[in-house]
């Protein structure tokens, strides 16, 4: 794949914005320390008059993985920021570019690649200063697809996946120098995870897949979700997942996955073998479950959402507590704190993307 540079796109992509959100926040991040008894807007601006993430539509959160007091928001409307005290201050490091997603280095906290559309095309950009300076390293091809998705190998930095919004996975294997296209699902790539050398890619309608060989061959964790009934009458499931939104992959054996769908959330204990229903204290018919998040210090830890709600439960998903956020939005993404289960955040989003 080509390489495209632009020794002037800090001046594209970090140009001022205007602010045109008075109003109390409806969205951006959201803040809670008491283990989500309650949440507070966290979306104040260092240094500037503006209050830019109090209107955005977030797409992704994630910590830096050697500081977790720096924290990243990625938004659909108002590029990329940072903030370096846990939320209490955000800098726009990125603009000009909606972002669906991110991903930070594992050892280098400078290194960041964002994701997403600018200029019709999509995009991957890398900054290997923090950003205060961003290169482009992959354009799609195709006019309106959307680079949706993103992750790095921690095991081996250097190796990039990327995937669009038509099902288009590319790999890197030198830290965004070249590309290769691995596989096209033709279906909406939703995240990417790289994780114990496997990579699972989430489809909006075709469900989780893995690969086990660098992306050469995909094998789908979820058929089982969406199988018609009878396939002689063609009777469909009315429980079948069509629509699949978010998921979690145990770091440390792969064993343990959430997933989010439009039929409320799913878990599996056997890396996809055989899947869970996990009810959640809503109607089903209502439970169309976005965001999933869970602790590192226990995997019984899990914050999930549907709608402005945000759920939680301590023991696994056998009962959750519940608390509706202040805001016309809904919950998109979710982390927990990777030293204090107590402390989660919550990105919302006020239109559907």
């Amino acid at each position: 794949m080509k390489k495209f540079l632009f020794a002037a796109l800090p001046l594209v992509f970090l140009a001022a914005s205007c602010n045109f959100f008075s109003k109390p926040p409806t969205a951006g991040v959201v803040k809670t320390t008491n283990g989500g008894a309650d949440w507070q807007f966290a979306n104040l601006m260092k240094d500037s008059k503006t209050n830019l993430l109090a209107g955005a539509n977030v797409s992704r959160l994630a910590f830096d993985p050697t500081n977790r007091e720096v924290l990243y928001a990625a938004t659909f409307t108002s590029g990329l920021f940072k903030s370096q005290d846990s939320a209490a201050s955000w800098t726009q490091i990125l603009s000009k570019i909606s972002v669906y997603d991110m991903a930070v280095h594992p050892t280098d906290p400078n290194t960041l690649y964002a994701v997403g559309l600018y200029g019709g095309f999509g995009k991957v950009l890398k900054t290997q200063d923090g950003g205060k300076t961003w290169e482009e390293v992959y354009n799609e091809q195709g006019e309106s697809d959307a680079v949706r998705a993103i992750a790095v190998n921690p095991q081996n930095p250097n190796q990039v996946a990327a995937g669009s919004a038509t099902g288009n996975v590319v790999i890197s294997s030198d830290g965004g120098l070249s590309w290769k296209q691995a596989y096209n699902f033709q279906d909406r790539v939703q995240r990417i995870v790289w994780q114990n050398g496997n990579i699972y890619v989430l489809l909006k309608n075709k469900g989780l897949s893995k690969s086990a060989d660098g992306g050469q061959t995909f094998l789908n964790l979820t058929s089982g979700l969406s199988k018609v009934v009878d396939w002689q009458q063609m009777e469909y499931n009315t429980d079948a997942v069509r629509g699949f939104n978010q998921f979690f992959v145990d770091v440390y054996t792969g064993n343990l996955i959430y997933m989010t769908t439009d039929q409320g959330l799913y878990k599996t204990q056997d890396g996809g073998s055989t899947w869970q229903y996990v009810p959640l204290p809503v109607n089903k018919s209502a439970a169309l479950a976005r965001s999933i998040a869970v602790a590192r210090s226990s995997s019984n830890i899990v914050y999930t959402s549907v709608g402005s709600t945000v759920y939680k439960t301590v023991d696994g998903g056998s009962t959750w507590q519940t608390q509706n956020l202040a805001t016309p939005g809904s919950v998109n993404y979710l982390v927990v704190d990777p030293d204090l289960p107590q402390i989660a955040y919550a990105g919302i989003f006020l239109q559907q993307q």
